[in-house]
């Protein structure tokens, strides 16, 4: 038998991301936190008092810029912002705001704002130029609430393009099914949004306005809530051209009011505010059909004496925070990333200083909580330096987009491994299979295990006997690479595999 050696062939990788822009949150009434320290920090300087909408905006340096209810502006000193009343959100609206900057504009902003209930003025644009009034800003007066589309819902999210500069707007009409995306650039607003027709048609009491959506931090998929049907649907987003698609319906128990959702910061899970029963549930967008994404809601905790729970919101330290109503307090789910009870519920976990939380949090670009979720020591096959234990990265088996197909440039390399194997016959090797993070969270487990499961057949047809192979699909959550350029995903459509006796 030949001799195992140590593998020496490896590469560190790993990528840095900064999500200062979202350091400071202020909500409810009075009520605020600072992540600047790296742990939710109270402070109680804020002027606003909303019941729900509110919007945070700091700089790359974490310099907090301006605040929001959807009507008025406050600067860095807590002063109205010149120019900063009248607009056309609502603090009664659920995300009744969300600001962003202008892509490659430094210091120039946007405001995008939702009206509360369906009302005409709808969503509408104004921006703001931190150059003005001695760096304290201004809202410019000729672009002051634009209007894109009367009587929409309260539902708004934010998040990158794949090309890791634009930024997507997302909002839903009202009596209709429409998703309405625009599109942000360094040229502006496209006042022509992509729209989607997909899921349930928003209609009926104007409670069914009201709820959340969130875009998870990559920009694969979106949610939201339906507050009077109890329901939180499911979509994929093609960050890319704007589509919505692909709608799963989560039924949550009557009279749930289901408000707050918000993603993992992986974007496996997704969880939601049952917020008239004080319960959050957790649903596993990993599991597989649709089926077995509904059948995978599980409750993971509830208020005390079942105080109402409304926003829920990640931040910068990878956990999500969510408002218990009417309280000096947030709750917190520790470990998002992690499934059942493992995730860490905990009510009354951050302290506000004597300050009251209401039913809303702010409304961030949802890509400021884009977490490195690269592998920093990453090591390639090779046949004369193979390890025990070991996960080693086969070269050369990269798949296109959405394929599983072994490629004729993969024999090469499977032919060294099917000589180590033939080389030491008491060795088992399980294989495992990955995908880029585009796509659907369940098809891409699928896609992850036939690009396994290829090469296992691949073996097999070599005489390699099937009971020393096994193999598993990992979906999307072990990338190599940065997703956000092609190079990247396509050196994350890989396999890769440890041997055993």
């Amino acid at each position: 038998m030949k001799n195992i050696l140590t593998a020496i062939s490896f590469f560190s990788i790993g990528f840095t991301f900064t999500q200062k822009e979202a350091n400071t949150w202020y909500f409810g009434n009075y009520a605020g936190v600072s992540f600047t320290s790296g742990v939710p920090i109270p402070m109680v300087n804020s002027k606003l008092s909303t019941e729900e909408g509110c919007s945070v905006i700091s700089n790359s340096q974490g310099k907090m810029l301006f605040y929001t209810d959807g009507i008025s502006f406050w600067n860095s000193k807590h002063l109205l912002m010149a120019n900063g009343t009248g607009l056309n959100g609502d603090p009664s609206s659920t995300q009744s705001g969300v600001a962003i900057a202008k892509p490659n504009h430094p210091g120039i902003y946007y405001l995008f704002t939702v009206a509360a209930t369906a009302k005409a003025e709808g969503i509408e644009y104004s921006l703001i130029d931190m150059s003005l009034n001695q760096g304290l800003g201004d809202v410019v007066k000729t672009e002051k609430n634009v209007l894109l589309q009367d009587s929409v819902t309260e539902k708004m999210t934010a998040v990158l393009h794949r090309n890791g500069k634009d930024i997507w707007v997302i909002a839903h009409g009202w009596n209709n099914n429409e998703f309405m995306a625009y599109l942000v650039t360094e040229k502006g607003v496209n006042k022509t949004p992509i729209i989607s027709k997909s899921g349930r048609i928003h209609a009926g009491p104007e409670l069914n306005t009201q709820g959340y959506m969130k875009s998870n931090p990559d920009g694969s998929n979106l949610a939201l809530a339906l507050e009077n049907d109890d329901i939180v649907e499911v979509f994929d987003f093609d960050n890319a051209k704007g589509i919505v698609s692909q709608p799963i319906t989560i039924i949550a128990n009557p009279k749930s009011y289901v408000y707050g959702v918000e993603f993992s910061s992986d974007g496996s899970l997704l969880y939601f505010s049952a917020a008239g029963k004080g319960e959050i549930y957790q649903i596993n967008l990993q599991a597989g059909s649709p089926k077995a994404i509904q059948s995978s809601l599980t409750l993971i905790g509830k208020t005390t004496n079942g105080a109402w729970v409304g926003a829920l919101q990640l931040s910068n330290d990878g956990k999500i925070y969510f408002s218990i109503y009417r309280t000096s307090f947030l709750g917190v789910i520790d470990n998002p990333n992690l499934l059942g009870a493992a995730c860490g519920f905990l009510n009354n976990a951050v302290p506000l200083a004597g300050k009251i939380a209401s039913l809303g949090l702010p409304t961030f670009s949802q890509s400021f909580f884009t977490q490195d979720q690269t592998a920093k020591n990453v090591e390639f096959f090779d046949q004369k330096t193979v390890a025990l234990g070991k996960t080693l990265v086969l070269r050369n088996i990269n798949f296109d987009f959405a394929k599983f197909s072994l490629q004729p440039s993969s024999f090469v390399e499977l032919k060294k491994l099917v000589l180590v194997l033939k080389q030491n016959p008491g060795y088992k090797i399980q294989i495992f299979g990955h995908t880029d993070n585009i796509g659907n969270k369940s098809a891409n487990i699928l896609l992850s295990q036939n690009r396994a499961k290829a090469v296992k057949e691949y073996l097999q047809s070599q005489k390699i006997a099937s009971d020393r192979i096994s193999f598993v699909g990992y979906g999307s959550s072990k990338p190599i690479a940065n997703n956000e350029t092609e190079v990247g995903r396509a050196k994350n459509r890989r396999v890769d595999f440890v041997l055993s006796k």
